[in-house]
C-alpha cells in the first residue's frame, strides 16, 4: 500500500472518530454534519488515491459555507457552534486529496479543530474513555505511517511489519495520561470562553438555600458528613423515616428560573444560658419528641423535623429566624455545633400562607393546562395535590443530568421537553403547577434520610440532599413529595452498601466537581492544602535529612578508600610536607590506571614506571621526584604551593587521556 493512500485513509478514520461525540451533543447541526460523514466514509472507503478538488472549486465553495453557517444563526448561540459548523464543512472540502503531504497536514488541522469542538461540548463522564481511545487511535495512526513510510524507502517487506507493537501504543497513552493529570491541576483554571453554554455553570454540593434548577450538578452526590441526629429515649426500630426529614430553608419566591429569598430582615431569637427557644404556641408537651442534633458543615442553615417547636443552642450562639421560618446562625459559629429540638411528628410548623405563595411567572398557560389535565376527576384540595403527585412520579424520569437551555423556564423545559430531571424540578414544578389551581405551595430543602450508626444515631451526609414540597390544603400544611423513590435518600443500615446505579451517579457527581467545574479556588485550596503539609512535615524532615547527609558523607568515605591502591597510606598531612601529599595523590591516581605500585617501591621507581606507561608526564613526575627527595632527605625547603598544584593536574590529566 502506497504512503499517499496509507494517509488518506487514517485521516479519514480520525475525521469519523473526531466526530462521535457531535451527534449525542448538539453542537453541529445535522445539514452540517451529514455531508461531513459522508465525504470522510467515502474516502475511507476509497482504494485509491483521491485528487484534490481544483482550487477554483474550492473557492467557489468558500463563500457558500460562510452564508451557511450564518444563516444556521452565526454566533447567536455562542461562538462554539458556528466554530463547529464551519470546521465540518472546511474539512468535508479538504478530505479528498488528503493523502497528499502538504494537504494532509492543512487537513489534519482541520480534524484537530473538529474534535475539539466535539470535547469542548462533551460533559458526560465517559467522555474520559473516549479521550483515551482516541489518542490510541491517533498513536496507532503515527506508528503505521511512520512503519509505511519507512518501508516504502527499502526493499519490499510485509505490511503488517509496519504497525506499531501493543506495548509501545499502551506506553505512550499511559505516559499522556500521567502528563497530563497533573497540567490539568496546575495549569490556571480560566473561566470558559462558552459560558453561556449550559456546561458553563458551577455546580454546588448538597443543600442550597438557593435553589438554582440551570446547570449541571446543580443537586450531587457526596460523602461529606453534615450533622449527626439522635432520638433520645427512643429505640431505633421506633424512629419513623419522617422524622428525618429536616428542613433548612423554605421559599416561595421564583424568579428567573431558581428560587430566591424575600430579602426580609429576619427576628434574632434569643435564650439565656442554653434555656429553650419557644418556635410556636400552644402544643402539649405529651405529643413531642426530643431530637439532638450536632452540625458539623458551615453553611449558617440550622436543619429541624418539620414540626419544630422549640430549640436549645449552646449559650453564645445568636439565632435569626426569616420571614420564612427557617433558622440560621452567623458563618463564623464554630463548629461543630450542638442543639437539641423538641418536634411533633404529626405537624408542620409554618407560617400561614400569604400572596407569595400564589405568584406564577410569566407564560404559565401550560402549566395550568398540565394541572388541569393530571387532576380532571378529583373533587377537592387534596386529592388534586395527590394526583399531581402521583401524576410526576409516574410521568417524568429521575436523573442529575439537566442542562437546561439558556433561553428557556427551566421549570416548562422540564415539563415538556426533557421530562427528566433531579428532586429540585420536581419539587418545583408541582409548586408552581399547585399554584395554578389556587393551592398556597412552598418548596422546602434540606435533608432526609440518613446512615445508622448502629447506636441509635444516624448520620446524615451531603448525598441526603433533597428538595420536597409543602402545599397549604384542608387549613393545613402537608407535605408532598414529587420525586421517584429513586431519587429520594432513604434510611441505610448500618455500613449500608451502595447500588451500581449510585456508584455511577457519584462517579458522575465527582467528574462534574473535579473536571468539569475544576476552578482556580480548588487550585489555591489544594495549593494551601500541599503547604500546610511542607510546612508541618518540614520539622520532622530536618532530622532525617541530617541522617541521610551523615550516611551519605560516610560511604563516600568508604568508596575512597576502596579505590585507593594496594599498598597506599594516606600520609598525616599536618606531618607531611605539601610535595610528599602531592606525590601520594599522584600515586593513587595512577593505581586508578592500572599502574601497579608495589609495596616498597621508591619515589624513583615509581616515577620511571609511570613515565613509562605516561610519556606525557615523564618531566612533571621527574620534577615531583626530585623536590620530593630535596624535600625529604636534604632539608631544602619544599616548592611553591602553586607549582606543585600545577603539576599534580598536569599528571592527573595525562593519566586520564586515551
Amino acid at each position: 500500500m502506497s504512503v499517499v493512500l496509507e494517509r488518506q485513509r487514517w485521516l479519514a478514520v480520525l475525521a469519523l472518530a473526531v466526530a462521535a461525540p457531535l451527534p449525542l451533543t448538539g453542537v453541529v447541526s445535522w445539514p452540517f454534519l451529514v455531508p461531513y460523514l459522508a465525504v470522510a466514509a467515502w474516502v475511507a472507503a476509497s482504494r485509491r488515491p483521491l485528487a484534490p478538488l481544483p482550487v477554483w472549486a474550492e473557492n467557489l465553495l468558500a463563500p457558500a459555507i460562510l452564508a451557511a453557517v450564518v444563516a444556521a444563526g452565526g454566533v447567536r448561540y455562542g461562538v462554539l457552534r458556528p466554530v463547529a459548523q464551519l470546521a465540518v464543512l472546511v474539512a468535508a472540502v479538504r478530505l479528498p486529496g488528503c493523502g497528499q503531504a502538504k494537504r494532509a497536514r492543512v487537513t489534519g488541522g482541520v480534524v484537530v479543530l473538529v474534535g475539539v469542538a466535539g470535547i469542548a461540548s462533551s460533559t458526560h463522564p465517559a467522555l474520559a474513555l473516549y479521550l483515551v481511545a482516541l489518542l490510541a487511535l491517533v498513536v496507532a495512526a503515527a506508528g503505521r505511517l511512520t512503519g509505511v513510510a519507512l518501508a516504502s524507502g527499502g526493499p519490499p517487506r510485509p505490511a503488517a511489519g509496519a504497525w506499531p507493537p501493543a506495548r509501545l501504543v499502551i506506553a505512550s497513552v499511559v505516559t499522556a495520561v500521567l502528563v497530563a493529570a497533573p497540567l490539568f491541576a496546575l495549569l490556571p483554571r480560566l473561566r470558559s470562553p462558552f459560558a453561556g453554554s449550559p456546561f458553563g455553570a458551577q455546580p454546588a454540593s448538597g443543600f442550597r438555600a438557593l435553589v438554582a434548577l440551570r446547570g449541571i450538578g446543580d443537586i450531587t452526590l457526596s460523602r461529606r458528613t453534615v450533622l449527626r441526629v439522635s432520638f433520645p429515649g427512643v429505640a431505633s426500630g421506633h424512629v419513623s423515616p419522617d422524622w428525618l426529614r429536616l428542613a433548612g430553608a423554605t421559599l416561595s419566591r421564583y424568579r428567573a428560573g431558581g428560587w430566591v429569598d424575600a430579602k426580609l430582615k429576619g427576628a434574632r431569637l434569643s435564650g439565656r444560658g442554653g434555656r429553650p427557644i419557644a418556635l410556636t404556641e400552644g402544643l402539649g408537651a405529651g405529643r413531642l419528641v426530643r431530637a439532638e442534633i450536632v452540625l458539623e458543615r458551615k453553611g449558617g442553615n440550622l436543619f429541624l423535623p418539620l414540626g419544630a417547636t422549640t430549640i436549645t443552642v449552646q449559650p453564645g450562639v445568636a439565632v435569626v429566624r426569616d420571614p420564612s421560618g427557617s433558622l440560621r446562625v452567623p458563618r463564623h459559629t464554630p463548629l461543630p455545633l450542638e442543639y437539641a429540638v423538641e418536634f411533633d411528628p404529626a405537624r408542620v410548623v409554618q407560617p400561614p400562607p400569604d400572596d407569595t405563595d400564589l405568584e406564577l411567572p410569566k407564560g404559565s398557560d401550560r402549566l395550568r393546562e398540565l394541572a388541569t389535565t393530571a387532576t380532571r376527576g378529583t373533587t377537592n384540595r387534596l386529592a388534586a395535590a395527590l394526583a399531581l403527585e402521583q401524576y410526576l412520579q409516574t410521568h417524568y424520569r429521575y436523573s442529575l443530568r439537566s442542562n437546561v437551555p439558556v433561553r428557556q423556564d427551566p421549570v416548562q423545559w422540564f415539563l415538556f421537553s426533557a421530562r427528566e430531571g433531579h428532586c429540585e424540578f420536581f419539587a418545583s414544578s408541582m409548586v408552581l403547577l399547585l399554584r395554578t389551581l389556587g393551592i398556597p405551595a412552598r418548596l422546602q430543602a434540606g435533608y432526609i434520610g440518613g446512615e445508622s450508626e448502629g447506636n441509635g444515631t444516624y448520620l446524615v451526609r451531603e448525598s441526603n440532599a433533597h428538595a420536597w414540597v409543602l402545599a397549604y390544603v384542608e387549613n393545613r400544611w402537608r407535605v408532598f413529595d414529587p420525586t421517584p423513590p429513586e431519587g429520594r435518600p432513604g434510611v441505610l443500615a448500618a455500613g449500608g452498601t451502595l447500588s451500581v446505579r449510585e456508584a455511577w451517579d457519584r462517579f458522575a457527581s465527582a467528574w462534574d466537581r473535579w473536571v468539569l467545574t475544576f476552578s482556580m479556588s480548588d487550585q489555591l485550596d489544594i495549593a494551601s492544602g500541599l503547604f500546610e503539609v511542607a510546612a508541618k512535615g518540614a520539622r520532622q524532615a530536618v532530622p532525617l535529612a541530617g541522617g541521610a547527609a551523615g550516611f551519605a558523607a560516610l560511604a563516600w568515605l568508604l568508596w575512597r578508600r576502596r579505590r585507593r591502591p594496594a599498598g597506599f597510606r594516606a600520609p598525616d598531612r599536618n606531618a607531611a610536607p605539601a610535595i610528599t601529599v602531592a606525590l601520594h595523590r599522584v600515586m593513587a591516581a595512577a593505581g586508578r590506571r592500572g599502574i601497579e605500585v608495589a609495596p616498597g617501591t621508591t619515589v624513583r621507581g615509581f616515577a620511571a614506571a609511570a613515565a613509562a606507561s605516561v610519556p606525557a608526564a615523564a618531566g612533571v613526575l621527574g620534577w615531583l621526584a626530585r623536590e620530593h627527595e630535596r624535600c625529604r632527605y636534604a632539608g631544602a625547603p619544599a616548592p611553591p604551593r602553586r607549582a606543585v598544584r600545577r603539576a599534580v593536574r598536569a599528571v592527573e590529566r595525562a593519566l586520564k587521556a586515551p
